[in-house]
């Protein structure tokens, strides 16, 4: 039977921004952090589902890469749990705000000795546009006992 252990949420930005700043071009930016609660004793397979949201508004003609980055601790260079790479080419026709949804997960994950698992989303832009918003990350610990 499965079984809840723990879920936490992180809200960057709960609304659409209509004054956001710009993501700094090639550098990691934290827009997501949660720690689960995850005791040593847990018995079974520990499996971690994650889902979240990034907003951002494009520049009028640019050409830019998205780099969604979910690691397992608190730095952009942790081991990396998810990466997904979105390409967006020339303008914008209708809007340039755009979501970009994520959802993931890991299996057979060993309970930690601190009893905390803590998982951070990363954002890396390759050209300019805005953190107009909402970001979100959401996880979920589970166990088979």
């Amino acid at each position: 039977m499965t079984r809840l252990i723990d879920a936490r949420t992180s809200m960057g930005l709960s609304t659409t921004d209509l004054s956001p700043d710009p993501f700094p071009v090639g550098d990691p930016v934290l827009a997501g952090q949660v720690g689960l609660n995850v005791p040593q004793s847990t018995p079974g397979i520990i499996r971690i589902q994650f889902d979240g949201v990034i907003g951002a508004q494009l520049g009028i003609t640019s050409d830019v890469t998205i780099t969604l980055t979910l690691v397992n601790g608190t730095l952009s260079t942790d081991p990396i749990v998810y990466q997904s790479i979105t390409s967006y080419t020339g303008s914008p026709t209708s809007s340039n705000n755009i979501l970009i949804p994520l959802s993931a997960s890991v299996y057979n994950i060993p309970a930690p000795v601190s009893g905390l698992l803590i998982y951070s989303l990363y954002v890396t832009v390759s050209a300019f546009i805005l953190r107009s918003g909402p970001e979100s990350l959401n996880a979920s610990a589970y166990t088979d006992n």
